[in-house]
Parts: C-alpha cells; sequence; structure tokens
C-alpha cells in the first residue's frame, strides 16, 4: 500500500499538470485589436469564389453619443460590384433609420445612416450596414474605410474615428 502510495505521489505532478496558453485575440471587434471609437468590417477577411456573392458586415465599435454617419468604402471595382447594401440594426430604434447608399460603379460606396425617432442618438458597438458584392475575377479585393467616413452627433458635429477598418475578400 505504501508503495502504491509513493508511486501515486510521484506521478501526480506529471498527470495533472497543464500547460498556459497564451490568450490569441483574432477577433476584429476586440477592443485591444482597435482604438475605438471605430468602423470597421468583421470579419476582416472573406473567402470567396468568382460569380459568387458575398456578404460584408459594417459595424461600429465603441461609440458614443452618435446621431448620424457616413462611412466610405473604397474597392476593387474591377473585382467587386455591389449588389446592394441594408440596414444593420445598430441605429433601430423606435423609427427605421434613415439609410441610403451611393455607389457609382468605380469603387466608391458612401452609407448614410441617421438615427429617428425619439432616441436621437445611440452608444454602443453594432452592425451598420450589410454589404452585398458580387465577385468578378479571382485575387484579392482590398475594401477600405477612407478618412471621409464621419460620425456625427446630434447637432451635426463630427466625433472623432480612431480606427478606420480594412477588409479583404479573397476568390479563387
Amino acid at each position: 500500500m505504501r508503495l502504491t502510495n509513493r508511486i501515486f505521489v510521484i506521478l501526480a505532478p506529471f498527470l495533472v499538470s497543464c500547460d498556459l496558453i497564451d490568450p490569441v485575440f483574432d477577433n476584429i471587434l476586440d477592443v485591444e485589436y482597435n482604438d475605438p471609437p471605430a468602423l470597421l468590417f468583421s470579419p476582416n477577411n472573406y473567402s470567396s469564389s468568382t460569380g459568387k456573392e458575398v456578404d460584408v458586415d459594417l459595424y461600429a465599435l465603441k461609440v458614443v453619443d452618435v446621431a448620424g454617419m457616413r462611412a466610405r468604402i473604397i474597392y476593387d471595382d474591377s473585382k467587386l460590384e455591389v449588389l446592394g447594401v441594408s440596414a444593420g440594426e445598430f441605429f433601430s430604434s423606435s423609427e427605421s433609420p434613415l439609410f441610403v447608399f451611393d455607389d457609382d460603379g468605380t469603387g466608391q460606396l458612401d452609407i448614410y445612416s441617421v438615427i429617428m425617432g425619439t432616441e436621437k442618438k445611440v452608444s454602443g458597438s453594432g452592425k451598420i450596414a450589410i454589404i452585398k458584392f458580387l465577385v468578378k475575377r479571382s485575387g484579392e479585393a482590398l475594401l477600405n474605410l477612407s478618412d471621409e467616413s464621419q460620425l456625427l452627433d446630434s447637432n451635426g458635429n463630427d466625433i472623432e474615428i480612431k480606427s478606420l477598418g480594412q477588409g479583404v475578400i479573397i476568390a479563387q
């Protein structure tokens, strides 16, 4: 019995030991990954193939008292075509937000959204829009949020955006 106890005591550290792992911060919506307030794509990498559609999500991260916004997205129009843009839930309130987009087909997409209803402003993080792209050619197509993008308070004043995201659609 004593021999069994000694063997157990000697082997227990080897049987119970565990490795500590380093956490991986690869979620684009982690505050550690971005400097809020931010506009970004999540996820920031998409895979597809020629002729297929891809839904890209545009997010606001840790914004405060935002009443409206314009997101200017620069994309490779030789590889991508915008099929449509729909509103996310971030600017939703008692009434649907005013939501419009403008795509002239030359690689520049503007998305505008203004909160409606009694709330007049929103804070936090959430999905602003879903952009539906058609992949026209294979390769990497970058999506860049331009520094002309804006967040506005209820008086129409600019709110500083500290991080603007970049995304990529990789098509085979």
